[in-house]
């Protein structure tokens, strides 16, 4: 598991048998959004749609201020 991505040496990653104090979020959840835009791409979405669409923030559309 990666603990901090932001490391090069043998402190970058935990094994399985190692106690876990956290994790480094970020180094995963960037694989995610990777992963998913290798799915979407084809529908035209890119990286920045998809952390968009994650973090829950989008355009405000005219049908938003009836």
């Amino acid at each position: 598991m990666v603990v901090d991505d932001e490391k090069s040496s043998r402190d970058r990653v935990a094994l399985a048998h190692e106690e876990i104090g956290s994790y480094d979020a970020s180094y995963y959840e960037t694989q995610l959004v990777r992963a998913i835009e290798s799915l979407l791409s084809p529908l035209g979405w890119d990286y920045t749609d998809i952390q968009k669409e994650l973090s829950g923030v989008r355009d405000p559309e005219l049908t938003d201020f009836q």
